[in-house]
């Protein structure tokens, strides 16, 4: 039996193989909160203009031993995606850069002290959203809590946790909620 790789561009699921595929990293966006890295083609890349603003990236063409770093303008940036939602794109890499992590680290070894530990926690996955939690609450957290509040707040009441509620002023400060007027 074979196995087919197909890479596909992130931006544009344009079909490529790996060596025609470059790595754009976006370091800076308003509506993420976290470094997201994308595949795309050198064409796609080109169509960002250079610009003193809003998203900075580093972007590594294929075979380059070192990227280039640039600041475009969103909205430029933004149209990379075409017909699809930049923020969706992003937050897709940035879910998919957290799965891969979560495979290759290696088994932790219990700790000496036979506390059992967590670990870390992606409070931005499907599992974990809107959950409790120390720290801050980063921009992939409140855009999934968001788009997904009546999933996250049965799963949260199936675990015994505090919900979501939007009519709550720190809930709605701390995820960006807009208060819903039932009737």
């Amino acid at each position: 039996m074979a196995v087919k790789v197909v890479h596909v561009s992130d931006v544009s699921d344009k079909e490529g193989n790996q060596e025609e595929l470059g790595t754009l990293e976006v370091l800076e966006h308003p509506d993420i909160g976290e470094p997201a890295r994308l595949e795309i083609f050198p064409d796609e890349f080109a169509r960002l203009q250079a610009a003193d603003q809003v998203v900075r990236l580093r972007w590594t063409a294929p075979g380059a031993r070192q990227p280039q770093e640039l600041t475009v303008l969103q909205e430029t940036f933004d149209r990379l995606a075409q017909d699809r939602d930049m923020k969706t794109v992003l937050l897709s890499a940035i879910t998919a850069q957290h799965e891969r992590r979560g495979q290759n680290q290696a088994p932790r070894r219990p700790r000496r002290d036979g506390g059992g530990g967590r670990g870390k926690v992606d409070y931005s996955s499907p599992e974990h959203a809107g959950e409790p939690h120390r720290g801050r609450i980063t921009e992939a957290e409140k855009a999934y809590v968001r788009e997904h509040l009546d999933e996250v707040n049965k799963r949260l009441r199936g675990k015994g946790m505090r919900t979501l509620d939007p009519a709550d002023p720190t809930m709605r400060e701390r995820y960006a909620l807009t208060e819903q007027i039932r009737y």
